[in-house]
């Protein structure tokens, strides 16, 4: 889930939005403190110019006479005003603060005011007098450290909506992503399975998506030219040669039948018909990996009795092993097991395993036949083929699953080296994988094919 794209897009998304969010919000908290701030500065300015206006005009008794005046009102129990002379000290605290003396300016101290029982934070502004006098004017911030603990238990209060509003905006975003995504997932899988007519349905948007869903209908629309030009191409060049070789087959075995039997010219012409029944072989093989590799097949396939089909199987080779003094021994479960699938490509298949073993594996020996629920694939069933031979080096066993080619020491028997070709394309085509193991001596060719039940037909 980490290595997805789309996590790693949505905890960006969430992420993003969530501290978008979070610096609104403080960005919010830090306005609203320094309105406040603001906003007592004013009102400190403002009774201080007045104070000072009234000392222009009535010299600084009045100014005690004003603080006095003021400070006795109860309307505004947050103000400080304070006044002092070399001995007496005019106004609302309780005692002049001894740290202030000789400074000027804006000042912040925790001070005792007459009607507050305790210490309280205060903002003040210091003004020096004509005469010795000093100016105190303040206001204590407890409404503003009320406002800074609201807003602060706002924020944490708001934290879990940010969190939820961050998480719904990032769910809506890859809803919509993947629903677009998914419809290319959806034609991806269609295709692999054989629907090579499917499209994405367009719309008249012009998004980065709609050119996606165009270019790949454009895409698939060239592919299936390709392919429908490859399999006309391959039926033709079939069906030109074949009969041309069945006409020179033909012929050669009538003059063959005109030669004395032994001799030197009816050998010749043997070993030609030999030749023209090999060719025409290959290209029996080929046609019939291309129709394994046709995944529209997928389309018609049918449940196919696992258990019935290796029977017969068995049962055809059983003479045949027998003249090469082989035999083949079969192993098969008690309960039904079935896979959907196209019964006579799949016999094929095993039917050239069993082939490619009796033929390097020849005789006397045994050949094994087997069919088994799969322990480490759920829902996987095996069809196993062993054989006592000589094997196939590790190194070369996904090689030899290529198409015409074959080891050294088997490139003097007969054969085409399309057999596990063949086998490979059929297993493919059903969802499936070949495997080739050591058998200690001999070689195992395992099918491992998904497992078609009734659960599985009801949810198809």
């Amino acid at each position: 889930m980490l290595g997805s794209f789309t996590f790693r897009l949505g905890a960006v998304i969430f992420l993003l939005f969530l501290g978008i969010l979070g610096g609104l919000r403080y960005f919010s908290y830090h306005q609203t403190l320094t309105m406040e701030m603001d906003n007592v500065r004013r009102v400190i300015l403002a009774h201080q110019e007045g104070i000072i206006h009234g000392i222009d005009r009535n010299g600084v008794r009045y100014a005690k006479y004003l603080v006095e005046a003021v400070t006795n009102e109860p309307e505004d129990r947050h103000l400080i005003l304070a006044v002092k002379s070399r001995t007496t000290m005019a106004g609302n605290l309780s005692e002049w603060p001894e740290d202030l003396t000789g400074k000027d300016g804006w000042l912040t101290r925790d001070l005792h005011m007459e009607n507050l029982a305790k210490p309280v934070h205060t903002l003040l502004l210091l003004h020096k007098l004509r005469g010795g006098h000093t100016l105190l004017v303040g206001y204590n911030l407890l409404r503003v450290e009320q406002t800074k603990e609201a807003l602060a238990a706002s924020i944490i209060h708001d934290i879990w909506l940010s969190i939820a509003a961050a998480f719904l905006l990032t769910f809506i975003i890859l809803y919509l992503l993947s629903r677009h995504l998914e419809k290319v997932n959806n034609a991806y899988r269609q295709v692999r399975a054989g629907e090579i007519g499917f499209r994405i349905g367009e719309d008249d948007s012009r998004d980065q998506f709609a050119k996606l869903a165009t270019n790949f209908n454009e895409m698939m629309e060239w592919v299936a030219s390709l392919i429908s030009t490859l399999k006309d191409s391959t039926s033709s060049i079939a069906h030109d040669l074949r009969t041309p070789l069945a006409r020179i087959r033909l012929r050669l075995q009538q003059t063959s039948q005109d030669e004395k039997p032994g001799s030197a010219r009816h050998r010749a012409l043997q070993e030609c018909i030999d030749d023209v029944d090999h060719m025409t072989e290959i290209f029996n093989s080929i046609l019939r990996i291309a129709k394994a590799e046709d995944l529209s097949l997928v389309r018609h396939f049918k449940p196919v009795d696992l258990r019935a089909m290796l029977g017969d199987l068995a049962e055809y080779y059983e003479d045949y092993l027998e003249g090469e003094n082989q035999s083949i021994a079969l192993d098969m479960p008690q309960e039904p097991m079935s896979v959907m699938g196209e019964r006579q490509l799949l016999g094929q298949a095993i039917a050239n395993l069993i082939s490619n073993a009796s033929k390097y594996a020849p005789g006397p020996g045994t050949i094994r036949l087997s069919l088994s629920r799969s322990e480490t694939q759920k829902g996987m069933v095996e069809i196993v083929v062993a054989d006592s031979g000589p094997g196939i080096p590790e190194e070369f066993r996904d090689r030899v699953k290529e198409r015409f080619f074959r080891l050294d020491p088997s490139r003097n028997t007969p054969g085409m080296g399309l057999g596990l070709n063949l086998a490979e394309a059929v297993v493919k085509l059903h969802k499936g994988t070949l495997v080739l193991a050591d058998n200690k001596p001999g070689l195992r060719c395992i099918m491992i094919l998904p497992e078609f039940t009734g659960e599985a037909k009801e949810a198809a």
